[in-house]
This record gives structure tokens, sequence and C-alpha cells, in this order.
């Protein structure tokens, strides 16, 4: 088993077979250039607690036993532990204070976005997008890893303190992580870990989200856009759930930085529970279905890619991590035990908690719509006799989602030597000119007059006349009016 004298090699496989035979009645035993496999005769009741005594006697002598059942035998092949280098905290400090900074200034974007604040570098959002976003949202995050660590020291595990991963705008940050330095010891183990961290995340989201719907409802309330578009924000079917305790307005609105913080930590859970490769989600598939959790990486995957490439982008990036973390997930050291019925249900639990986070359109852009018709109020004909005024009424409606846009109205094919007005009909007719803009308050329709006066030598026939739209608007179509001269 590797390197070393003839008489080196004996004393270690000497002492790894006794090792073995402390906990198990051992039969036979091969040694090769990487591993000594010792075929064993274990009680099945007590199989796990003592393979679980045995890692830990073995790793504190820098071996590592991997049990399997192979060909209708018990088996436990040992390799030595590999070197490892100790993990430097700096690293996770910098992290720490870089992802502190972008969910900071991501606060702050949201709470002067909410505000309607035109300064980003003002007091009052740094103190409440800190208040209502980087500090919730780092909660939620160190809660989930936090979790993650205690179960692995739980399980004897040597696990690193949190990374966490910076981002921009508008979320701040790509979650946390934590690195296990050494391979899973069981089916439990890969449950209890896998687990740990989205569960308690998902609990500590649930306050923050009942207050930040809270604090939703009472800001302010529009169904309108104000300028430039807006990103919309889809809820998780949890986020629905809780409305039902804090109802919401009607309309859009401007969400709370903290209703979105904690969007954000369901949206966190949600990735991390999909049940494919190093995922805690592919930790716990692999868990609760052995190998055969390798057909599940590939399908997530594909669904990723699906609604990455035709509806969210942001999929493809968590579909190329996936496949660049590798699919398929590396068996426990103990892949025999099988689970008990507890981590059985954790299990549903995780996939409940995963089918009511995930949302497969999170955030979408909602373009400017500052399209409106004009449509007339009673008839677009009427008969006068030369001389006279004809008088038409119309209606401009607002059909986009912005509020108080501005319409361009003017009217053509107007004869020569005729005059035209066009003014709002709640103003005096002094204002009639042939051309017209008009503030047009979102949802709502406002009255328009066209005056037309008929020269006295006006021939005895009918005569068109458009009122039409700028053709900067969307729609450049407009409204005729005829007029019959008798």
């Amino acid at each position: 088993m590797g390197r070393g004298t003839d008489l080196d090699q004996a004393a270690e496989v000497e002492l790894i077979r006794s090792l073995v035979a402390s906990h198990f009645k051992i039969y036979d035993a091969k040694v090769s250039m990487d591993a000594v496999v010792v075929m064993i005769t274990p009680d099945p009741s007590s199989l796990e607690a003592e393979f679980e005594k045995l890692r830990k006697e073995m790793k504190g002598r820098g071996y590592i036993p991997i049990l399997e059942y192979k060909q209708g035998e018990y088996q436990i092949a040992v390799i030595r532990s590999p070197s490892r280098r100790m993990g430097r905290n700096w690293l996770n400090l910098t992290l720490l204070a870089i992802t502190t900074i972008t969910t900071v200034l991501t606060g702050m974007a949201w709470w002067a976005s909410y505000t309607s604040s035109s300064a980003l570098l003002t007091a009052d959002n740094i103190i409440f997008g800190t208040l209502f976003f980087a500090a919730p949202l780092m909660t939620i995050l160190g809660v989930h890893e936090l979790s993650h660590y205690l179960m692995s020291k739980r399980h004897g595990l040597d696990a690193s303190l949190p990374y966490f991963i910076p981002s921009i705008p508008p979320l701040g940050t790509f979650g946390a992580f934590i690195s296990i330095r050494e391979p899973m010891p069981s089916k439990k183990a890969l449950v209890d870990i896998g687990a740990a961290g989205p569960i308690a995340g998902f609990l500590v989201t649930i306050p923050f989200a009942l207050l930040g719907l809270y604090l939703n409802a009472q800001g302010p309330t529009t169904s309108a856009l104000a300028t430039g578009g807006a990103t919309v924000v889809n809820f998780p079917v949890f986020y629905d759930l809780l409305s039902l305790f804090v109802p919401q307005p009607a309309g859009l609105m401007s969400i709370h930085p903290l209703a979105f913080a904690a969007w954000v930590g369901f949206f966190v859970t949600a990735i991390n529970l999909l049940p494919a490769g190093q995922l805690d989600g592919g930790h716990i598939a692999r868990g609760l279905l052995g190998e055969r959790a390798k057909y599940l990486s590939i399908p997530v995957v594909g669904v990723l890619l699906i609604i990455g490439f035709f509806y969210y982008l942001g999929w493809l990036l968590f579909a190329f991590l996936i496949m660049f973390l590798g699919m398929r997930h590396p068996a426990p050291l103990n892949d025999v035990t099988r689970l008990d019925a507890k981590r059985v249900v954790v299990g549903a639990l995780c996939l409940l908690i995963l089918a009511g986070s995930f949302v497969p359109i999170p955030l979408q852009d909602v373009p400017i719509d500052t399209s409106y018709s004009i449509e007339p109020i009673g008839s677009n004909t009427t008969t006068v006799i030369a001389g006279e005024t004809a008088i038409f009424e119309m209606s401009v409606n607002n059909t986009g989602n912005v509020d108080n846009f501005t319409a361009h109205l003017y009217v053509e094919n107007v004869p020569i030597g005729w005059g035209v007005g066009l003014y709002e009909s709640t103003g005096p007719p002094s204002n009639a000119t042939n051309t017209l803009d008009l503030v047009l308050p979102y949802n709502s329709a406002v009255g328009v007059t066209l005056e037309i006066l008929v020269p006295s030598l006006a021939h005895h026939q009918n005569y068109t006349i458009a009122v039409v739209k700028s053709s900067s608007d969307p729609i450049s179509s407009g409204l005729s009016f005829t007029v019959r001269v008798v």
C-alpha cells in the first residue's frame, strides 16, 4: 500500500487489520497499491455504529475506511487520508467584508428606489438600506451556512467557515458555501448536513418575510410605472401563502427592501435545494436515492438550460455551475446502511420547501408602454351649412402602463381656408390650436373637442379631416371625422 519497505508495508497492513478486527470479524484481506481491502462478517444491527467508531479511530491515524457491499460480501477498503493544507481564515473574512459592502450598496439602491430618491449616497439610504436589506439577508445566509457548519461538526467532519459570494445588484450576493474537507461518512450525514442549511435559513426567512410584507402593505401603491420601465419581482408560493396573513394591496407597488431581502432568502434556498450535483439538494438526493440520484442531475440541469435560454438567463449560470462542480455526487464512506424514517421525512420536507420557494422566472423587466387610443364620443360624421362650425367630441384613452405621460395630437387633411382647433373639453375654446399636447393619467381618459370652421364659400360635398398621433408615438393611427357641407 504505497511506498516503503516490505517490512513497513506489512506493519501497516497488520495495523489496519487490527483496527478493523476490533470492530468486525475478518475472514480475508487483500492488499493493492492503493488500498487494503478487508472482508468482514458484520452484525447488521451494529454495523452502522461500529463502522462510525472505526472511521473516527482511523481518522486519527490518517486513514479513511470505505464500507461497501459487493457480490454478496461486506468489505472495508482502507486508504490513506490525502494531505490537506489548513484553511486560511483571511479569505473567508475578505469575502465576508466584500459581500457586506455589495449587499449594503444593493440595499441602498433598493431603498433609494423605494423612496423615489434621486441620490444614492445619502445617510438615509445607507442606514435603511443596511437595516432593511443587507443585515437581514446576511443573517439568512449566515444562519444557513452556520447550520451546515455545526451539523458537519456534529458528524465529526472538518469543515471551513462560510465563504460568502459577492454580486452586483439587484441581489448583492450569490449566497455562500462551506468547504467540507473530508468525505461524507454516511447517508445520514449527507441528509443531515445537506438539509440543515436550507431548513434553518427557511425558518429565519419566514419572520423577515412577514415583517417585509407588513411594511410593503404600508408603502406606496400604484398601478403605473413612473419612468424608464420597471423590474417585476415574481413571488414564490410561500410568499403567496404568507400574504394570506398579511394581505397586500392590489396593483403594482414598489417592493419594500425587507420584503425583497426575504425574497432573496427564499430564492437562495430554492437554488440550494435543487437535487443535482454538489448542491444541498444533491447531498439530500444522494442520501435518499443512493446511486440512482445521478439520474436526477441531468433532467434538473436540462430544465435550467431550457428556462435559461427561453425565459430567464440567470438559470444558465446555475446550470453551468452545477456542471462545473460535477453532475455526479460522490458516495459516502458508508453507502450500505439504509436511512431511517426520520431522514426520509426530512428529505420530503426539503422537497416541499423547494416546491414552495422555486420561481421559474424570478425577475422580469417590464418596458414602458405609452400607447393610447382615440375614440369618438357620439358620431364622427356631421352635416353643416357653409359658414358654420362643426364640433366633434372624442376621448383620448391611456392604454399603456405609464402615469402622466404626454400625448401629442395634431389635425391633418384640412382644406385650404378652413379653420380648426383642438382643446381639452374641460378647457376654454380660446385655447384651441391645430396641435395639442395632452397629459394622460394612468388608466384614464381625457375629453378633447375638435372645432372646424367651414368657410361660407365651401363647396357642397363631404370633407374628411383627421386627428392623428405624433409619429413618435408607438401607433401613428388616429381618428377621421367627416364634415358634410350643404
